[in-house]
């Protein structure tokens, strides 16, 4: 099974479970980096136009990657090389089972949505013409970069300082990104959050981010196509 990187390589980034210095000051690195996120997720809810809204959420996301570059602990963490620990083969069935998860799971988001319509707050827009093949395109690949680098990436490694089992990782992480999904309504919430530690778990396996991030493009462009 695929574990993470050595101790001795995660203590020269982050530090060392236990270190209450490291871990106020990984917290805070995460916050910094997740802030323009939560940001651009209220302004979006004041734009009308599919064009502002989409400007919006990728602003806020690049903001996120930058801050992440600038910071050289978050930098560390976020922007590290790994080898995959996983085949090709086992890819495509982790990209399969959480497609398949995420199709059979849309009846009980839109039944769990309409159970609890006072917490959707807002939608995604429908863009059209050439807005709506370049957000399919490149702003579902620029969401699930950025996804997996804050929620998987980042995020895991600052649960391990705090947490340090991966089974709680698993579970903390996953709870924290549907909550990210907090104006798509309950049902989505749950949703987001199953998915995440789907996600998470294959991260756990793979080591290597960047299956990660190919899976979850294809499930989104599953979703939304």
């Amino acid at each position: 099974m695929g574990g993470g990187p050595p101790e001795s390589k995660v203590v020269r980034e982050i530090g060392r479970p236990g270190d209450k210095a490291a871990r106020l000051c990984a917290l805070a690195w995460l916050l910094a980096v997740v802030t323009p996120l939560i940001a651009s997720q209220l302004i979006r809810l004041h734009q009308h136009g599919a064009l502002g809204w989409i400007a919006w959420d990728y602003a806020g996301r690049l903001a996120a990657l930058a801050i992440a570059a600038a910071i050289p602990a978050a930098r560390a963490v976020a922007f590290r090389s790994e080898r995959v620990r996983i085949s090709i083969p086992e890819i495509g069935l982790w990209i399969a089972g959480l497609s398949v998860i995420e199709r059979v799971g849309q009846p009980l988001r839109v039944v769990v949505n309409a159970a609890f319509p006072g917490t959707v707050f807002g939608s995604y827009p429908r863009p059209s013409g050439w807005l709506y093949m370049f957000d399919l395109i490149f702003g579902l690949a620029l969401v699930a970069l950025i996804e997996e680098i804050v929620f998987r990436r980042c995020l895991g490694e600052v649960l391990r300082l705090w947490l340090g089992g991966r089974g709680s990782i698993i579970v903390v992480s996953s709870l924290l990104f549907g909550a990210c999904h907090w104006w798509t309504g309950l049902g989505n919430v749950m949703m987001a959050a199953l998915i995440g530690a789907g996600l998470m778990l294959m991260l756990q396996r793979s080591v290597a981010l960047w299956p990660v991030v190919l899976a979850h493009d294809l499930v989104d462009l599953v979703a939304f196509a």
